[in-house]
């Protein structure tokens, strides 16, 4: 048998791996990813402050629609009124056709004067055979969703 002091003597000497980078890049990468989460949650922070308008129509909106029809159609046109003067002055001045036509000014549509928006013009104020207000709520979600404010 050798002696063990010479197999020891014959061993190399242990000597780190040599790097291939892998460990850098899984960091980076990591960094990288949280990196990305942070700036996505600054960006979304600051764009709901930006936009107080929106936020709160928005949130009206939702409140709505725990109301029953005639009362919801009814809070929908006061929130329309609230918004329009937010953006436009004298918005609460016009009545009937003006207003329905100044409503499709400011969202940039033809629903108030020609679609089922006409409901929150003097039809506001008559009985209705009909429950619009489904479709008016789903419409006037997207119409809030697009305001700049």
């Amino acid at each position: 048998m050798p002696e063990a002091s010479s197999v020891v003597d014959k061993l190399r000497p242990l000597h780190p791996p040599v790097p291939d980078g892998t460990t850098e890049i899984l960091i980076m990468t990591l960094v990288g990813c949280v990196a990305g989460v942070v700036l996505s949650m600054a960006l979304r922070h600051f764009l709901a402050r930006r936009r107080p308008l929106r936020r709160a129509a928005l949130d009206a909106l939702a409140a709505s629609r725990a109301l029953p029809a005639p009362d919801r159609l009814a809070a929908q046109a006061r929130l329309l009124r609230d918004v329009a003067s937010a953006l436009h002055d004298g918005a609460r001045s016009h009545r009937g056709e003006a207003w329905l036509t100044h409503l499709d000014g400011v969202f940039e549509t033809r629903l108030f004067s020609e679609g089922l928006g006409r409901a929150y013009g003097d039809a506001l104020y008559q009985p209705r055979q009909d429950d619009p207000t489904e479709a008016l709520d789903a419409a006037l979600g997207r119409l809030l969703a697009r305001l700049e404010k």
